[in-house]
């Protein structure tokens, strides 16, 4: 039964258009990404390590607003969370991929399309060529795709909103 099962997770992993998934997932990286960033409202400092406490959301402390002004303040907080979720999903995936001598993919990831440096700093700073660089990130980018389901999925159980934010549509549990 072993055999069987192992047989089936090698044809699926051989049956991934590399290219193709590299493609699509530099598009969320580069594209989507910096706006989910954005939208959260969580600093650049606090992106090292997800916080899922979503204190400190909350604008002011004025108990006047009328009923509309709570439901957009609801709505709004709403939107937000969503975005914390998909970020924090996107953080756990990066968080997860390897991050050896070898396979510096977390670092890759991580300075690449959170922090947004520079290619060059990101080699250098490795001590790796341009070429080696670029092989690299096309591997590291390949295996976030792979990791990123799992934690889509941890998340959407939250909010399908965040099958939305990584794939433009709910995508069924």
């Amino acid at each position: 039964m072993a055999g069987i099962v192992g047989v089936i997770v090698v044809n699926l992993i051989s049956q991934i258009d590399e290219e193709k998934t590299i493609n699509k997932t530099k598009v969320f990286l580069e594209e989507n990404l910096p706006d989910i960033i954005s939208f959260s409202g969580m600093p650049l400092s606090d992106l090292s390590s997800p916080r899922l406490d979503p204190a400190g959301i909350a604008g002011g402390s004025n108990v006047n607003n009328t009923d509309k002004n709570i439901l957009k303040s609801v709505h709004k907080l709403r939107a937000i969370q969503i975005y914390k979720y998909a970020m924090n999903a996107v953080l756990e995936t990066i968080n997860s991929c390897p991050d050896t001598e070898r396979k510096p993919y977390k670092r890759i990831l991580f300075r690449k399309y959170i922090k947004n440096d520079f290619d060059q700093w990101i080699y250098n700073d490795l001590h790796i060529s341009k070429s080696t660089f670029n092989r690299l990130k096309n591997k590291a980018v390949l295996e976030f795709a792979k990791r990123a389901e799992s934690y889509r999925m941890k998340y959407a159980q939250y909010d399908d909103a965040v099958s939305v934010l990584f794939y433009g549509t709910v995508v069924s549990r």
